[in-house]
C-alpha cells in the first residue's frame, strides 16, 4: 500500500554546475509512501510524516548551496568558527576553461551531495536514503521527486542573498527559477519578457553594498561579495560575467522594481507592470511609467 503527497513543499536553492557555473532552482516535491497497514487501517499518521520530510527537507537543502562533492574540481576546505571554504577550479576537468568559484561560509549555509552533477533525481535520490531512517518504523519505503516548475513563457534561474533576512534568505548563495510577466499599457508583452529574461540568464545578482572587490586572474574578472549577517560570515568569489549589480537590495520587491523602471526608461510614454516571481507561485508586482521628453 503506498500514499502520496503531490506538491509537499517548494525547495529553493543554488547548486554548482561544472559548465554553468552557479545556478538558482526551484523545485516542487512530491513524496509516496510505502508500507503495510496498522491496527487504524492507515500506513502512518499522514500529518506527522508531512511535517517530518518537510522539516528536514528545510533544515538540510532549502537555501543552501549545493555543491558536487565528487566532481573533479571541488575542493572542500574547514575553516574555523564552523565555516567551510569551497572552491571549484574548472580547469580540473578542462585545461584551458581558468574560471573558479569560491564560497566561504557557515557550515549550515553548504548541502555537500556526493555525486559529480546535481540533478533533481541524482537529488532525490540522496534525500530518500536520508530520510527514511527519520521516519516511523511501519514505513518501509519512501520515493522523493523533485521537478522543476511547468514555464510556457520566458524563465531564469538567479541566485542571491539578503543579509538583512532573518531567515535562511540571508545565506549568500540561494536561488530561485523564476517565470517573469511583463505589461506594456495594460497588454502582456512576452517580447520584453524575454529579453529580461535573456538578461538575468544563470544570473547572480549582487548588491552594491556586499561588493567587497573587484580581482583580475588569468585574464579573467571576479566580484567579491563579503557580508556578516546574524549566521555569520559570507563570502563570495564570482566570475564577472554571471553579475548583475544593483544599488537595492535584492528582495523580490526591489527586484520587481528595478524591472519596472529600467522597461520605463527604454519606452518612455509607455505603462510597465512587472510582476516578478521568487520562485514558485510567488512574488511582486512594480508598475513605472516615463513622461515621454
Amino acid at each position: 500500500m503506498k500514499l502520496f503527497v503531490k506538491n509537499l513543499t517548494h525547495v529553493d536553492l543554488s547548486y554548482f554546475d561544472a559548465q554553468r557555473g552557479l545556478l538558482g532552482e526551484s523545485w516542487q516535491t512530491d513524496i509516496v509512501l510505502a508500507g503495510k497497514l496498522n491496527d487504524e487501517s492507515m500506513i502512518c499518521d499522514f500529518s506527522i510524516v508531512k511535517k517530518q520530510i518537510k522539516k528536514w527537507l528545510d533544515e538540510h537543502i532549502d537555501h543552501m548551496l549545493a555543491i558536487p562533492a565528487e566532481y573533479a574540481g571541488t575542493t572542500l576546505t574547514p575553516l574555523a568558527n564552523d565555516r567551510v571554504s569551497f572552491q571549484f577550479d574548472h580547469s580540473k576537468e578542462t585545461p584551458n576553461d581558468h574560471r573558479r568559484f569560491q564560497c566561504d561560509a557557515p557550515t549550515q549555509a553548504i548541502c555537500v551531495l556526493p555525486m559529480n552533477d546535481i540533478t533533481p533525481d541524482a537529488a532525490a535520490k540522496w534525500v530518500e536514503s536520508q530520510i527514511l531512517d527519520l521516519l516511523p518504523a511501519e514505513l518501509e519505503a519512501v520515493s522523493v521527486r523533485f521537478f522543476p516548475e511547468k514555464i510556457d513563457g520566458a524563465e531564469y534561474q538567479y541566485s542571491h542573498g539578503l543579509k538583512k533576512h532573518a531567515g535562511n534568505c540571508q545565506r549568500i548563495a540561494h536561488g530561485h527559477r523564476s517565470t517573469v510577466e511583463i505589461y506594456a499599457d495594460g497588454v502582456r508583452n512576452d517580447v520584453m519578457e524575454q529579453d529580461w529574461a535573456t538578461r538575468w540568464n544563470d544570473i547572480y545578482l549582487g548588491t552594491q553594498d556586499d561588493l567587497d572587490k573587484i580581482i583580475e586572474e588569468n585574464g579573467r574578472q571576479y566580484h567579491g561579495f563579503r557580508y556578516t549577517s546574524q549566521q555569520g560570515l559570507f563570502e563570495l568569489v564570482i566570475d564577472s560575467n554571471q553579475v548583475y549589480m544593483l544599488d537595492c537590495d535584492t528582495t523580490v520587491e526591489s527586484l520587481s522594481a528595478h524591472i519596472a523602471d529600467v522597461l520605463a526608461e527604454e519606452n518612455p510614454g509607455v505603462h510597465i507592470e512587472a510582476h516578478g516571481f521568487e520562485g514558485i507561485g510567488k512574488g511582486a508586482i512594480s508598475e513605472k511609467i516615463k513622461a515621454r521628453t
